[in-house]
């Protein structure tokens, strides 16, 4: 709803739900497959990234795991809202 109004008075532009939707939705797969990209590029060609990123990285992947498991390979922001 916020973001409705914004685009109206800043860009006097709608902002569809099913434009929020598509855009707001976690892509797991797409998602994990970045990370590991990018964890890959920091152990190859950064021999003194500290340990604590490798273990972000980790905690990163178990949560989207996580949430793959529960909601799908695509988490709509709908799914997601509080009631």
């Amino acid at each position: 709803e916020n973001l409705r109004i914004l685009f109206k008075q800043v860009l006097d532009k709608d902002y569809a739900k099913e434009d929020y939707i598509k855009q707001f939705t976690i892509r797991v797969p797409e998602n994990l497959a970045k990370l590991e990209r990018v964890e890959k590029f920091h152990r190859e060609n950064l021999a003194d990234a500290p340990q604590a990123l490798f273990e972000v990285f980790s905690q990163q992947r178990d949560r989207l795991l996580q949430a793959q498991k529960h909601f799908g390979n695509y988490i709509s922001p709908e799914s997601l809202e509080l009631e």
